[in-house]
């Protein structure tokens, strides 16, 4: 009996075997786009985030330097790579202790992730607010 049973399974596991043979070649080719895309939409999305965070520093740099009345555009595009800041801006605070806010515009990065979209160039924008000082 156990012998019968064993043949059988031999021979439903043989044939399934062998009706398979390519099966793990065609999955990996399915899935190949789809990883390649996960792969770069990460890489793609952790330089934009720096990138941001590069912004958002220069912004609170350009909120420090106005509120102590040193405000220039040079100075706080000079807190970031050459050409990363596009530009930077402060509203007009007036009186010790008002706020002053500043804006800086920058790239982010071309974003092109393969086999899903081309979203072309993003611009990033940080704030910062602090004290007027003088």
């Amino acid at each position: 009996m156990k012998s019968k049973i064993s043949n059988i399974l031999t021979r439903v596991f043989l044939k399934k075997g062998k009706n398979q043979s390519g099966a793990a070649a065609v999955e990996f080719a399915l899935l190949l786009p789809l990883l390649v895309a996960i792969v770069f939409g990460i890489s793609q999305f952790g330089i934009a985030f720096n990138n941001w965070i590069v912004i958002n520093n220069a912004a609170r740099e350009g909120a420090r330097l106005a509120s102590v009345g040193l405000f220039t555009e040079d100075k706080v595009k000079a807190y970031a790579p050459p050409g990363f800041i596009i530009s930077a801006t402060k509203s007009s605070g007036t009186g010790k202790g008002n706020p002053v806010t500043v804006e800086v515009t920058g790239k982010a990065v071309d974003l092109n992730i393969p086999f899903v979209h081309n979203w072309g160039n993003i611009t990033l924008k940080g704030t910062a607010t602090m004290r007027l000082e003088k």
